[in-house]
């Protein structure tokens, strides 16, 4: 009898572990098996949930590797989370798009969110990288090459001395103009995807593009454009920081 008791206590209790996983699990699990996420934000008392959901939901069938996650704003469990992503005062309910690496590249309202809108922010892997980097308060050179480009791993080092130079306050990503997954990204930067030497942007830690280079610079000249703001920038979509 006791063991039939102990077996049922197991059972309840794997039960209610899978019921009350936290929402900070899941984010680190989905996080953790490559997934983007489509977070639903709400409250008990906030019509329209249902309906935040069924987009959410429609997203994911579109987009592979994603996962759809609700959270209870009222819940103090998810309190971290809260502050984390500025909920306190945001509208209800509200969908943001997360991509793999842990990052927000997205938010929705009801009354504008698609499943078309949800995809369309779900960054690349690289664009993923840039954002990251940006919500840390730190610079980008990002390093566009092509497989025969011999100049490349020179650009990249001469990147890199600028991120020492940097104190570690930037760091250097490389993209391939062969990569197909970065391709809408690229587009977004201007890329001449028919260019035969490497490329070289500069974002500063506000998000705004300070410079171009299609040829070899140093790493002087790296920093102090990295260290520009302009008057008004173009940032990478999806940018937490924002043109200021």
């Amino acid at each position: 009898m006791k063991t039939r008791f102990f077996f049922l206590f197991v059972i309840l209790a794997s039960f209610l572990g899978q019921v009350f996983a936290s929402v900070k699990s899941d984010l680190e699990t989905a996080s953790k098996n490559g997934n983007a996420v489509f977070l639903v934000v709400s409250d008990p008392d906030v019509s329209g949930t249902d309906q935040a959901v069924q987009i959410a939901n429609q997203a994911k069938l579109k987009m592979p590797n994603s996962v759809v996650i609700q959270m209870n704003r009222s819940d103090e469990a998810n309190d971290e989370l809260v502050a984390k992503y500025r909920l306190a005062g945001a509208p209800l309910p509200l969908v943001l798009v997360i991509a793999s690496n842990g990052i927000v590249s997205g938010g929705f309202v009801l009354s504008q969110v698609t499943p078309e809108l949800l995809v369309n922010a779900v960054p690349s892997p690289k664009k993923a990288d840039v954002l990251k980097t940006l919500s840390e308060g730190k610079s980008v050179f990002i390093v566009v090459t092509g497989k025969t480009m011999a100049e490349k791993n020179t650009i990249m080092n001469t990147c890199q001395k600028a991120c020492i130079e940097m104190e570690n306050n930037a760091r250097m990503i490389e993209i391939s103009l062969d990569d197909p997954i970065e391709s809408q990204f690229l587009t977004e930067l201007k890329v001449n995807k028919t260019a035969t030497e490497p490329m070289t942007y500069v974002i500063n830690s506000k998000g705004q593009i300070t410079g171009t280079f299609t040829d070899e610079v140093n790493s002087t000249t790296l920093v102090a454009t990295a260290n520009k703001v302009a008057a008004s920038g173009c940032c990478p979509s999806g940018s937490k920081t924002g043109c200021k």
